[in-house]
């Protein structure tokens, strides 16, 4: 194996008699490094971006949410918090109480959704960190504070800061009133003022805003019952993992449900167009080898009074195709480790640096995450496409020229 590898190596980079086969080698290096390259940062940015996702879902959703199998509400002692705090994994758990309401400020009005929850809410989902006004707080030295999505600021035009005393009139359908022209008592109002203003995605800023969870209870005339239960997990557990664990607690009357499952449809559809641009990518890739094909046709032709040489010297057809096949795997390898580097390079760069920007978002730059698994698999990828396009090729061009060489 020494000996064929260190001619094709030769081959590789000599001089050929014929310049345009150095050429066609050179657009085959070519081809296989924009296509590697295209994919290690195509892969990242997919991957920026759902790293993105993840944390934009994480200031809003639990880890975990748990709620009625059947019906909307249910009894808060139905299950027992003290018992799933025991659990292993579990960090924090909250009360819910989330219902469509209209809320009004001056003439101005809307629908929203409520989400009532409890102060531990505030730490299970790091509110802070997307606050673009005011304070994470639900109550302030014994008042009623709401925080809204800058959605819902926008439309009717309230603000947290306290010089302005501004409040909000929520109106909560009550259950055991039916909705109609001359019934006045089915919706019932209480006020809140603003404490903060949050700003997530348009999805929650246009939909949300939290208040205290008894500050819901009165207002819909809720006693015990609540919508849901949201948890945290503690760092070195995986919400799969306490996910089982709480099923098995609560029984099939609730559904246990982490935060990708409350949100499957965006977390699976970015997936889903990650692996077809791969796909897409890695057949590009295909293409680009056809250029290796023709060079190695070239430099076998360009090789012909070496390679009758090295037969009468009692070279067989397996040593000479070795040659030739290794050839097609360095060219390949070649373009691929280059491409791969140049990919991983720029990748780093925009991620400390951000050239790529982006307008009307909720981050100013295109967010990349370099994963190494990702990384490999273009690796493998181009190591596998290398070597089908240069074992089949070789093998038919060594049997046409050279048959009868070899008889």
């Amino acid at each position: 194996m020494k000996v064929p590898f260190y001619i094709a190596k030769r081959y590789l980079f000599s001089k050929k008699s014929k310049n345009i086969i150095n050429i066609i080698s050179g657009i085959s290096v070519f081809g296989i490094f924009i296509s590697t390259c295209a994919m290690v940062i195509v892969l990242s940015g997919f991957n920026g971006i759902e790293e993105l996702v993840e944390k934009l879902y994480s200031s809003f959703d639990a880890d975990i949410r748990i709620t009625k199998t059947e019906g909307k509400t249910f009894d808060f002692h139905e299950i027992s918090k003290e018992e799933i705090l025991k659990l292993e994994g579990v960090n924090a758990i909250t009360e819910v109480i989330e219902e469509i309401t209209m809320i009004k400020h001056e003439d101005r009005w809307i629908t929203a959704t409520m989400k009532g929850v409890e102060d531990s809410y505030l730490s299970i989902c790091l509110l802070d960190s997307v606050l673009t006004e005011g304070e994470a707080k639900l109550q302030d030295d014994g008042f009623n504070k709401a925080i809204i999505g800058i959605g819902l600021q926008n439309k009717v035009q309230v603000t947290s800061d306290p010089r302005y005393h501004d409040y909000l009139t929520v109106y909560g359908l009550l259950r055991d009133e039916k909705i109609s022209k001359t019934n006045t008592e089915a919706f019932k109002p209480k006020m809140i003022s603003v404490g903060g203003v949050f700003a997530i995605n348009p999805e929650f800023d246009n939909t949300y805003f939290l208040v205290p969870i008894q500050f819901a209870k009165n207002l819909l005339e809720y006693e015990n019952d609540i919508t849901a239960y949201e948890i945290s997990v503690k760092s070195g557990f995986t919400n799969k993992q306490v996910k089982k664990e709480i099923q098995k607690l609560v029984g099939d009357r609730f559904q246990v449900k982490t935060r990708y499952e409350q949100n499957e449809l965006i977390f699976k559809t970015n997936e889903t167009e990650k692996w077809m641009v791969f796909l897409i990518l890695g057949f590009i890739l295909l293409l680009s080898t056809f250029n290796i094909i023709a060079s190695l046709t070239m430099l076998i032709l360009d090789k012909k009074k070496d390679i009758e040489t090295l037969i009468s010297m009692g070279a067989t057809r397996q040593f000479i195709l070795k040659v030739f096949f290794l050839e097609g795997v360095f060219i390949n390898l070649l373009g691929g480790i280059i491409g791969i580097s140049v990919g991983l390079l720029i990748a780093w760069l925009q991620s400390a640096f951000h050239f790529v920007t982006l307008e009307n978002s909720v981050i100013t730059y295109w967010p990349v995450s370099i994963h190494f698994v990702d990384v490999f698999m273009v690796f493998v990828t181009v190591a596998v496409i290398g070597i089908g396009s240069s074992y089949v090729p070789v093998k038919y061009l060594i049997k046409r020229h050279f048959k009868k060489q070899f008889n």
